[in-house]
């Protein structure tokens, strides 16, 4: 019996994180998960958001634009629905963040780099 390929779609990275913070959020709230920790805030959601340049079959790697601007977006929105619910977080983790949502985006672009270099190679 042949294996299926799971088709993961370019936008998927972007619900995925948003899904993430709307999970992290509820723990927050319901079992009084502190804030602070920087690798579910930061580094969690920047590796859900590569997955998807990493492995996506619409040929995302294509343009460096997306490739920035998706683990960019995923991660910021991420930010967004985590903290919407303290405002005066919103801009300490905006502040602090941007410097780490720039790296995710030339994280992107590199991911992108690798796969388009697998598929013109053939390894993928």
């Amino acid at each position: 019996m042949p294996i299926k390929k799971i088709q993961i779609h370019s936008y998927s990275g972007i619900l995925l994180t948003g899904l993430y913070g709307v999970f992290l959020r509820v723990l927050r709230e319901c079992f009084d998960v502190s804030s602070e920790n920087f690798i579910f805030i930061f580094v969690v959601p920047a590796i859900i958001s590569l997955v998807p340049v990493y492995y996506a079959t619409t040929g995302i790697y294509r343009s460096k634009l997306k490739l920035f601007f998706y683990p960019f977006f995923s991660t910021l929105l991420f930010l967004i629905i985590y903290s919407v619910s303290s405002w005066t977080d919103f801009p300490l983790f905006l502040l602090l963040g941007l410097p780490f949502y720039i790296i995710i985006g030339v994280l992107g672009i590199l991911v992108g780099g690798v796969v388009k270099e697998q598929n013109s190679k053939g390894l993928k």
